[in-house]
C-alpha cells in the first residue's frame, strides 16, 4: 500500500516525488527558499487534471511562512487541485503551461465570466492585475511538442527557470472515470516520458503518484517504475523528504 504521506526525492537531480500532488507546492517553495530556484519560474503542468482551483490562495499562513514547519503546515492544508495558485501568490510561479486532457470545467485562463470584484476573489484579481498567471493550455504532450517553438510558447519559456510538474495519472486514458484503469500503451508512455525528460533543462521536477486516478496502486507503482527507468533513477538512492 502506498501511504498518502509517501514522499521521496533525488536531490542531486532536483526530482521530488509525492503520493499526493499538493506536496509539489512544498518542493517548489523549498527550492526557492534554498536559493536553488529563482522566483517567477515557469510551470509546465502535465496532468489528467488542470488543478487550477484558486482557493488555495486563502489557506491560512500562506504569506506568513518563515520556516519549513510553516511551509509543511500550509501544504497539509492545501488540496490536490488547488496548489498551483498559491505558488503564484508567493511569487514562486509566474506563468503556467497546462498539458491536460481534462474535458470539463472552464478553460484555465478564461476569466470573462468571473466577477473579480467579489471580496473572496481579491487575491485572484491582484494576481491578474499584475499580469501573472498568464499561460497556455494544450490537450496532450504531442500537441505541445508541435507548438513548443512557436512565439506563443517561447515568449513564456525563454530565459526562465522551468519546472516540470508531472502527475502520473496523465497516462490513464479513461476520460470518464480515472479511478478505472485504461493506461496508455507502454511504449507510448516511455516515449512521452523521454520527450518530457529531454524537453528543457529543468530546474526542478515534481512528480505525483495519485494512485486513485492512475486506476489503482499497482498502476501507480508500474508508472513510477517507468519514470525511474526513463529518468535513470535507482529507487535505492531515493531519500525521504
Amino acid at each position: 500500500m502506498i501511504p498518502e504521506d509517501f514522499r521521496s526525492c533525488f536531490p542531486e537531480k532536483n526530482i521530488f516525488i509525492s503520493c499526493e500532488h499538493n506536496w509539489a507546492f512544498a518542493a517548489w517553495e523549498m527550492h526557492k527558499r534554498a536559493g536553488k530556484l529563482k522566483p517567477n519560474a515557469i510551470l509546465i503542468h502535465v496532468d489528467a487534471h488542470l488543478d487550477d482551483v484558486p482557493d488555495g490562495l486563502d489557506v491560512e499562513g500562506l504569506h506568513d511562512m518563515k520556516n519549513s514547519d510553516d511551509l509543511f503546515n500550509v501544504t497539509e492544508n492545501l488540496k490536490i487541485d488547488n496548489f498551483i495558485w498559491p505558488a503564484v501568490g508567493t511569487g514562486t510561479i509566474d506563468k503556467v503551461i497546462y498539458i491536460s486532457q481534462q474535458n470539463y470545467g472552464e478553460e484555465p485562463f478564461d476569466f470573462e465570466g468571473w466577477n473579480l470584484d467579489f471580496p473572496h476573489l481579491k487575491s485572484v484579481k491582484d494576481i491578474l492585475d499584475a499580469n501573472k498567471y498568464v499561460g497556455l493550455r494544450y490537450w496532450n504532450i504531442e500537441e505541445f511538442i508541435a507548438n513548443k517553438d512557436s512565439a506563443a510558447v517561447t515568449t513564456i519559456t525563454g530565459n526562465k527557470e522551468l519546472i516540470l510538474d508531472l502527475d502520473l495519472d496523465y497516462f490513464n486514458e479513461n476520460d470518464n472515470d480515472l479511478s478505472k484503469s485504461n493506461l496508455m500503451d507502454e511504449q507510448k508512455i516511455i516515449d512521452n516520458l523521454t520527450t518530457l525528460r529531454d524537453l528543457y533543462p529543468w530546474s526542478l521536477i515534481t512528480v505525483a503518484l495519485s494512485p486513485i486516478y492512475c486506476g489503482g496502486e499497482d498502476n501507480a507503482t508500474y508508472l513510477l517504475s517507468l519514470f525511474f527507468k526513463v529518468f535513470g533513477l535507482n529507487p535505492k538512492d531515493a531519500m525521504s523528504w
